[in-house]
């Protein structure tokens, strides 16, 4: 009959009453067979003592236990005096790669390889070796004696057993033959590597001596208590020393390092509990498990590596548009005052700004990819803790739900789940937004300064609205309405705030058309200033004078920018009628050309100044003075300007002409006649 609550479940929508229950009655039956089999295994080993001479009888056959010790060492030292041989032959070998100075990637690789087969042949020579000389010396029609099958079971894994130690030595150490390795197992090298390598080898050494003394125990009918106490005892000192080794070197890692590093701590403990309940309750080791763990563990710095890659070759690929050109309008060549035709022309940036913008779209890209790659790794992580608990037969998944039903924890994880995309997915944004207005015109330091904070914060009032009422559905509230609500609101501002819609639509399009960024001086109806501040339906003018004025979109209408680009600045410097016309132009030439020479003014005059007759008045010719700056700079050209003109008129015996109107009043009247009073002057006289 099945669990009313059970049954209850799946109508309650979390299935939040059957999971944990089971879980917990599962693990304290689990842990009580192994207590039970824990204790079994001790009185076993307790008793193994009294089994030990009839094991040596087993292992010795028909000859003395010395000659058979002593045939079996004879065959071990001649493996190894083979394997010694190999190794010399090839030492010269060894030498040559030693001294390769690989260049490309390639050569590298192969020269590894070659290092790694140079140092694997001597191990492979001892197993074969050693195979070889027991078959011939103790099976068939031995040469030595005909041994029992105990003594070459255990001659074997001897040989068998060394023979692995040695390649996993091998591996441990890697190809040492190259100086300059490509791969490395950590991510440090010197002193530090050193030690960590000689931790892993004793680390090898004694878990390969445990594995051959049970073995071997095992296979002389010595009992199974005993040697699965042996690999228990010694699996806990292999974890404490691994423990230890991780602890050293955790400061060395960053970044992926550093879930790889904690993920590496769990699995030392999955890996002896599993070993140890392996050993308990099942017929043989779980190498199986063991194997799985390392071989996860593994490939994750590879699989990251290999994201790292196709990271780079993106960021490459991005990093080969070049920031955008400034494209200015300057005067046509043709001789007129007024700009009537205007020609677009590129003009790259200079030495520092061109400095400034790498350096913006390079940290841009480097936050771009960094996100990215802090969401691979993410990932990776995940799926390499749900793959590491499948291997220590613990069903993650099935803890997040029970059939079709989610369980509480189900609906934690997933609404976690759904707040860290979202956290990621405002990142990419934000990041790419970064990327994206670096290229503009002007860089980060003016166009992002203008519509970055207005877009980061849509953004986040988006990207965190969705991940925060996504994480409330996946915990079970329902967020209807929330979003009734939320169209309410809309429709009730779109008909009773229509200014405010107008103030934002309007705010909208002059940023997206790039109409006016901080720092510009504009003029837009009765307003003019310097942008201050631009906020969602407001932009604040500071004017000249100091008032700041708070300009709603919707009405500044035409906007006249004076801050783009370049400026021509226009003034007139009035000279007597006599002076020549030609004169005074070649003078303002020169006058503009020394200003060029000037290293402070050539940096803020983009065309030199010039002069022309402008027009002929009474008693005055007007001269028109005109220069070309960046905006704002045109006060200070003007006003040296002034100065050089003033110096130079005065040198040449040039006075400026008075353009005061003059009166002239002709006298008519004979000399010596009285001029006439007026009547009221008369009238005055006569009183």
């Amino acid at each position: 009959m099945a669990d009313p609550v059970q049954a209850a479940a799946p109508q309650t929508g979390m299935g939040m009453h059957g999971a944990l229950p089971d879980m917990v009655n599962g693990l304290g039956a689990s842990a009580q067979a192994v207590l039970d089999a824990g204790v079994e295994m001790l009185r076993d080993a307790a008793t193994a003592t009294g089994r030990f001479g009839q094991a040596a009888r087993l292992f010795a056959g028909e000859v003395p236990l010395g000659t058979a010790f002593a045939w079996a060492a004879a065959t071990l030292a001649a493996a190894l005096l083979v394997a010694a041989l190999v190794r010399l032959v090839l030492s010269r070998s060894r030498a040559r790669l030693a001294a390769a100075r690989p260049e490309a990637p390639g050569e590298t690789a192969n020269l590894l390889l070659r290092g790694l087969l140079l140092d694997l042949a001597p191990a492979a020579a001892y197993l074969l070796t050693g195979l070889l000389l027991e078959r011939v010396l103790f099976a068939g029609p031995a040469l030595a004696f005909p041994a029992g099958e105990i003594f070459r079971m255990v001659l074997s894994a001897v040989i068998v057993n060394s023979a692995v130690a040695w390649f996993v030595l091998v591996l441990v150490e890697l190809p040492v033959a190259v100086r300059r390795p490509a791969l490395r197992l950590f991510p440090f090298d010197g002193a530090a590597a050193r030690r960590g390598r000689d931790a892993m080898r004793r680390v090898v050494v004694l878990g390969i001596v445990a594995w051959l003394l049970a073995e071997c125990l095992y296979l002389a009918w010595i009992g199974s208590g005993l040697p699965r106490l042996i690999l228990i005892v010694a699996a806990v000192a292999i974890a404490v020393m691994c423990l230890r080794i991780l602890w050293r070197v955790a400061p060395y890692f960053h970044g992926f390092g550093k879930i790889w590093h904690r993920l590496a701590v769990i699995s030392v403990f999955g890996i002896l509990l599993t070993w140890v309940h392996g050993l308990l309750l099942l017929s043989q080791p779980p190498f199986g498990r063991v194997l799985g763990t390392l071989a996860i563990l593994g490939a994750m710095p590879l699989i990251d590596e290999l994201g790292q890659l196709v990271l780079r070759r993106i960021r490459r690929h991005l990093a080969a548009y070049r920031a955008a050109s400034r494209t200015i309008y300057v005067p046509s060549s043709v001789g007129e005052d007024d700009i009537e035709a205007l020609r677009a022309v590129e003009q790259p940036l200079d030495g520092a700004e061109a400095a400034v913008a790498a350096t913006e779209i390079e940290g841009a890209l480097d936050a771009c990819i960094g996100v990215i790659h802090d969401a691979f790794y993410l990932v990776l992580a995940v799926v390499a803790a749900i793959l590491l608990a499948k291997t220590w037969s613990l069903n993650l998944v099935g803890m997040l739900a029970q059939g079709d039903v989610r369980t509480w924890l189900g609906a934690l994880v997933d609404a976690g789940a759904t707040l860290v995309v979202g956290w990621y997915a405002w990142r990419l944004f934000e990041t790419g937004l970064a990327l994206r207005l670096s290229r503009e015109d002007g860089g980060l330091q003016s166009r992002a300064r203008t519509v970055q904070p207005l877009l980061r914060g849509v953004g986040k009032l988006v990207i965190g609205s969705v991940a925060v009422m996504g994480a409330l559905s996946e915990l079970g509230l329902n967020i209807a309405p929330l979003l009734a609500s939320a169209g309410v609101v809309g429709i009730a501002v779109g008909f009773g705030a229509q200014t405010l819609v107008k103030d934002l639509f309007s705010g909208a399009s002059f940023l997206i058309e790039d109409v006016f960024r901080i720092g510009d001086y504009i003029e837009a109806g009765t307003a003019k200033g310097t942008v201050e501040k631009i906020t969602f339906r407001t932009v604040a003018l500071r004017h000249q004078n100091g008032p700041l004025h708070f300009v709603p979109y919707g009405s500044l209408g035409s906007v006249r920018n004076n801050s783009r680009d370049w400026v021509i600045d226009k003034f007139e410097i009035p000279l007597p009628i006599g002076v020549s016309s030609e004169t005074i132009r070649k003078m303002v030439k020169k006058i503009g050309q020394e200003m060029l020479a000037d290293e402070k003014l050539a940096q803020i005059i983009t065309e030199p100044l010039k002069a022309k007759l402008y027009r002929i008045q009474p008693g005055a010719k007007i001269f028109r003075c005109k220069v070309q700056t960046p905006p704002g700079m045109q006060f200070e050209v003007r006003t040296d300007a002034y100065r050089r003109i003033e110096i130079a008129l005065a040198a040449a015996g040039i006075a400026f002409a008075d353009t005061t109107p003059q009166v002239t009043v002709n006298n008519t009247l004979p000399p010596g006649e009285p001029v006439p009073a007026s009547p009221q002057a008369a009238a005055r006289a006569a009183e």
